[in-house]
């Protein structure tokens, strides 16, 4: 007996390369009696039929599907995170540390997670805040990463960082990096930080090519207040980026406040999900 009763699909937005797969699964879904409401990202995709947005997706389902890459991954999680809809990412696109059920067999591991066959995890994210003049002026979540940097130049800016008031350094870099568990396989990874096991209450403080040889990595409590300020004198080309995917321009003397968000968001893996074979696989260990 199906463990979830209405299922909202989403999908890599205009990618008709996802249609077979949406296709699928919205059989499977139906065929197996649940009720299923379709993502505007899936508007041309299947035909005609009505579309809603994230926000009622929250609202009315007990399970989100999301097929695509772990980019389409991330857009979601952002926007469901506060309604706890436990989203089932299914893998149509290269990498894949976050969307891992196959759609090879059938779709028999999305079968097996619809009966209540899965792992559980919840991943947490990180709530980001940019200050102006010491008032909020925009805040935006993260799954995977607040990145700030110089935006359309190659050029060193300079910036302080401060852990829960403390200050820790003044840095030249191309940027930084504050990356959750999850994201340290990310933009942390190609920067030369650790890999951190997502079950851990952490995340990485990571330099972009500082310009120094002395500066490393830091991992600290994501209980952690994290500050970055924006000393840089000239007039500043920069940005905060979240995911990858929301960029918001910076001045100079502006704060970037990360904190752990309130809520973390739920992730289900197929059974026989193992996070270290999912690390020699694509990232071609041994």
């Amino acid at each position: 007996m199906p463990k979830f009763s209405k299922v909202g699909l989403i999908a890599k937005s205009g990618d008709l390369s996802v249609s077979e797969t949406l296709n699928d699964v919205h059989n499977l879904l139906q065929e197996m009696g649940l009720s299923v409401i379709l993502d505007s990202s899936t508007r041309g995709l299947l035909g005609g039929p009505v579309t809603v947005d994230l926000t009622t997706i929250g609202q009315e389902c007990d399970l989100a599907v999301v097929i695509g890459g772990d980019g389409t991954l991330l857009h979601a999680a952002r926007e469901l995170v506060d309604a706890n809809v436990p989203l089932v990412g299914v893998n149509r696109g290269r990498l894949g540390f976050l969307v891992d059920v196959s759609p090879e067999d059938k779709l028999h591991e999305l079968t097996e997670i619809i009966l209540g066959e899965y792992i559980e995890e919840h991943r947490l994210m990180l709530n980001c805040q940019l200050l102006r003049n010491d008032e909020p002026i925009h805040q935006s979540l993260a799954f995977n990463d607040m990145v700030m940097r110089t935006k359309n130049v190659l050029q060193i800016i300079e910036f302080e960082i401060s852990i829960n008031d403390s200050f820790v350094l003044s840095q030249r870099a191309d940027g930084i990096i504050v990356a959750s568990p999850s994201g340290s396989t990310a933009y942390s990874l190609s920067s030369g930080g650790p890999i951190v096991n997502p079950n851990l209450n952490a995340v990485v403080v990571q330099p972009i090519c500082p310009h120094t040889l002395s500066s490393r990595p830091l991992v600290v409590s994501a209980e952690s207040q994290i500050r970055v300020l924006v000393t840089e004198r000239k007039p500043v080309s920069a940005q905060m980026v979240c995911d990858g995917q929301v960029y918001i321009d910076l001045q100079n003397d502006d704060i970037i406040e990360v904190r752990k968000h309130s809520k973390s968001i739920r992730i289900l893996h197929p059974a026989n999900y193992d996070y270290h074979h999912i690390l020699r696989e694509k990232l071609n260990w041994g």
